[in-house]
């Protein structure tokens, strides 16, 4: 069932939403969620707080690791009449209240202007971003949640360390295919490509014995290692 919680560690869990993973951290009776899922997510994100005794109430923060609509979309949907932070990257923080046209997101040129129109849609409402991170800030929380700017996928893209848990949120700055091999992120062009190498080189030095991802299943085999050696290919 898409609203069935999957635990990751120690008060971290993923819920399967529409169009991606959210990734929910619940500390001392209170929920801070990861990322939104496409417009229509919000039920099933309610139901699976509910399947770990969380009320809607209890959550108090929403942090987005970037403003693509299978991130951000459900986000107007679920903060709704709710006293809920939400929380984003400086830089991206413009984009998700409205104020700033959306980059493209699926291809640059003819075929991303066609398809500019259809993405904007699914963006859902504009919403105030409370919080404007920025790297190594601290997120308030019942555990340490530490920001981690991760560009590249977009320049705004961040990844959340949690270092009593073990555990790092990357959103989409890295791939897990089926075939179980770290990649890089989807990227656009050889600058963003760049950027996306180097957030990877600032991520296999961190301390963390799993990475969590937006779209694939968690990675605990020595995650550090697989991070440093697709660095290493990439780099020969």
């Amino acid at each position: 069932m898409l609203d069935r919680p999957i635990q990751i560690a120690d008060g971290v869990f993923q819920l399967r939403v529409i169009g991606a993973r959210v990734t929910v951290l619940v500390e001392d009776g209170e929920a801070l969620l990861v990322d939104a899922g496409l417009p229509g997510s919000a039920p099933v994100i309610l139901r699976g707080l509910r399947r770990l005794g969380v009320f809607p109430e209890d959550l108090t923060r929403v942090a987005l690791t970037h403003y693509h609509p299978d991130h951000a979309g459900g986000l107007g949907q679920l903060v709704a009449g709710r006293d809920v932070a939400v929380a984003a990257h400086e830089s991206e923080a413009e984009i998700i209240e409205g104020k700033e046209p959306m980059p493209t997101v699926l291809a640059e040129g003819p075929l991303g202007e066609m398809t500019a129109p259809v993405i904007a849609r699914l963006m859902g409402r504009p919403v105030a971003v409370d919080d404007r991170l920025e790297d190594g800030d601290a997120i308030p929380f019942g555990t340490e949640v530490r920001v981690v700017h991760l560009p590249g996928h977009t320049r705004g893209s961040i990844g959340l360390l949690l270092p009593e848990k073990g555990t790092v949120i990357v959103g989409d700055a890295l791939q897990y295919k089926l075939a179980r091999r770290l990649s890089p992120p989807i990227t656009l062009n050889e600058e963003r490509f760049r950027l996306a190498m180097q957030s990877l080189e600032k991520l296999s030095g961190l301390e963390y014995e799993t990475i969590a991802f937006s779209h694939f299943p968690p990675l605990r085999n020595e995650p550090r290692e697989a991070v440093r050696r697709l660095v290493e290919r990439a780099g020969g």
